[in-house]
This record gives structure tokens, C-alpha cells and sequence, in this order.
């Protein structure tokens, strides 16, 4: 089921216009950037403050994460994952 959902979720933020993803090859958690957005906690912050999206500010896991946010896709439906891309494509004004 995990397999499922990252497969799911991963296509859809690579097609994000500036949005590079780290592949995972295991696990539940997937590490993605967007170009411009270098303050992990800020960019973070506004995306659940503004946007209802709750993501990991890479800085949270070390210095060298910072500028990254991680999406946790352990979803017990995969829907829900594209409705997160909906709310970051429109953070992102797209």
C-alpha cells in the first residue's frame, strides 16, 4: 500500500513546475524541494497556515535537509494525496 501511494504522489509533485523530488526507495516519507523556497520552516509555516498542509520542515532533520520539506504519503486513502497537490499547486500559484 505504501509502494502504491508513493507512486501515486511522486508523479504528480515532479510535474510541479520547479518542484524537484528525492526518490525514496523504502519507507513513508518523501523529501521534495521548490525552487526559491530555501527557508524550510517558513515556506512550511505558510503552507499550513494558509493552505491546510501540513508538511516537515527539512531543517527539522539536519542542516544539510534545509530548503527541502518532507511529505509523509502513509495514506489510508491515495486521494488524499492529490488533494495535497491541489493545496501546494495553489501555495504555489499555480
Amino acid at each position: 500500500h505504501l509502494a502504491l501511494c508513493r507512486d501515486r504522489l511522486l508523479p504528480q509533485l515532479a510535474a510541479l513546475p520547479g518542484v524537484e523530488v528525492a526518490t525514496p526507495e523504502g519507507g513513508m516519507y518523501a523529501f521534495f524541494r521548490v525552487a526559491g523556497q530555501d527557508d524550510s520552516f517558513a515556506f512550511a509555516r505558510r503552507l499550513v497556515q494558509s493552505h491546510g498542509l501540513g508538511l516537515a520542515p527539512g531543517v527539522a532533520f539536519g542542516d544539510e535537509a534545509e530548503g527541502w520539506l518532507r511529505w509523509c504519503f502513509a495514506s489510508h486513502d491515495p486521494e488524499r494525496l492529490a488533494l495535497g497537490v491541489q493545496r501546494l499547486r495553489g501555495a504555489l500559484g499555480l
